[in-house]
């Protein structure tokens, strides 16, 4: 079991590790276990602050069951699973919500079924069970790195809260055991989301059934991508393999793969999804008998996210007019020529957000000020100096300002043709700081660039 563990979670690491080229996708949507995600994955993502999600979903897979007998044949445990639910989720904040979800399910056995476990209950002979599925309440913590918003990493915990304590029936009409176990199970898991990509890891701990029965415990590993294809219309593909930790009588370990689509009516919000699924450890051992196939179909709302705002405009400063010069009288001796203006300087500062060098709207417009100063004085001379708050190492600080520096450098040059000669760069990292780093507002401010420019001819 461990070395299984360890190679499953070895395959998580390195499937994550290879979307870091791609954009993440514009929309997000609930999935069939109630929070934001793929079809049944999780992604590290949330609704925002005072956003509500909600979801309707219908599914139907193929299972096997526990051996009832030594080596006894898989087509002899065959059983399927279908149902629906419904679900609601709200941002808290832009990085914590609450989800609920909740429905009822048909267990019944297929085929050649003769006997087996589900959740280590024994069902000898044809059954059919129908009950309500375990309410899942959960909670959802998310975060995004500064330096990559498209970085994101996710944690959750849910309970699972038995609504009803159900019987099967079986095919010699006798009735047996709920299938749920009538105790809460506990679920906690995490999730890495790259661009289109995410790879999840969830471990759920089963109530005990009675005091003869322990169902096992479930971790489940997946990795699954969202692509979009336009703005409306996403292919959606993930794959999971799950894994019955400990317990009585355990199921055989499964692999699934759900390949599919997520299509939006407009920007309501609303959303159709839908996606075929496999249960690939059935349909790599015997093909198709028993039917290894099965589907998903939902029908989920979550906010469409808001335009970006527009640029920021900077009108042009309006052209002087210089009144025609006087001419003086001629004189017999001439007049000793003006004195030469004085050089002086002129300093702006531009602000930049959390570990980035990109310039903001507002930093642009402050550099077209500048562009237009040296455009004047054609013998004018800048340097850009970078800054950065106190929260990194000196090396990365040191690198991160002179990003932004050379960021305001390239702006001028490439958008205002500012001989690049006349423009030097040097970047202080941490140092010399203008503002407090001792509080939040000054290590905003702290992450910024200064640009003092000479004015040769002084005006």
């Amino acid at each position: 079991m461990m070395a299984k563990r360890t190679v499953l979670l070895a395959m998580l690491i390195c499937l994550t590790g290879v979307a870091a080229a791609f954009g993440q996708p514009a929309v997000v949507a609930p999935n069939a276990n109630g929070d934001i995600g793929l079809f049944t994955m999780s992604t590290a993502d949330n609704p925002h602050a005072g956003q509500f999600t909600l979801g309707f979903y219908g599914w139907y897979t193929a299972r096997t069951a526990g051996e009832f007998f030594p080596n006894q044949p898989d087509q002899t445990r065959a059983f399927s699973q279908w149902g629906g639910n419904g679900s609601l989720g709200l941002g808290l904040t832009n990085w914590w919500s609450i989800f609920v979800s909740g429905g009822a399910q048909v267990t019944r056995s297929r085929g050649g079924w003769d006997a087996g476990y589900i959740n280590a209950i024994g069902i000898v002979g044809p059954f059919s069970a129908s009950e309500g599925t375990k309410v899942r309440v959960g909670t959802k913590f998310n975060f995004h790195s500064e330096a990559d918003p498209d970085f994101r990493v996710a944690g959750w915990l849910a309970a699972h809260i038995p609504v009803g304590d159900p019987v099967v029936q079986g095919g010699n009409g006798d009735q047996v055991e709920a299938l749920n176990a009538p105790r809460t199970d506990w679920e906690w898991g995490g999730a890495i989301s790259k661009s289109w990509f995410t790879g999840m890891i969830s471990y759920t701990m089963s109530g005990e059934q009675d005091n003869d029965v322990r169902v096992p415990n479930l971790l489940r590993f997946g990795f699954g991508a969202e692509v979009p294809v336009t703005s409306l219309i996403h292919f959606i593909g993930e794959t999971y393999y799950n894994v019955p930790d400990g317990g009585d009588n355990p199921e055989p370990d499964w692999a699934m793969l759900l390949a599919g689509a997520r299509i939006w009516f407009g920007q309501s919000g609303w959303a159709l999804s839908a996606a075929f699924n496999s249960n690939l450890t059935m349909l790599f051992t015997h093909g198709v008998n028993p039917n290894p196939f099965g589907g998903v179909l939902g029908i989920t709302y979550a906010a469409w996210p808001p335009a970006p705002p527009p640029p920021v405009v900077v009108p042009a400063p309006e052209e002087v007019v210089e009144p025609a010069p006087v001419v003086a009288p001629p004189v017999t001796t001439a007049p000793p020529p003006p004195p030469r203006p004085a050089p002086r300087s002129t300093s702006d500062e531009i602000f930049f957000d959390g570990k980035a060098a990109r310039l903001t709207n507002i930093a642009k417009a402050v550099l077209d000020g500048v562009a237009l100063r040296m455009k004047n004085d054609l013998n004018s001379t800048a340097v850009v100096t970078g800054y950065t708050d106190n929260t990194g190492s000196e090396s990365a600080n040191l690198e991160l300002g002179a990003k932004r520096a050379q960021a305001a450098k390239d702006y001028l040059v490439t958008r205002h043709g500012i001989d690049p000669a006349r423009i030097s760069t040097v970047s202080k990292g941490a140092a010399e700081p203008a503002y407090d780093n001792a509080t939040a507002d000054g290590k905003t401010k702290n992450r910024r660039a200064q640009i003092v420019v000479t004015l040769v001819s002084g005006t």
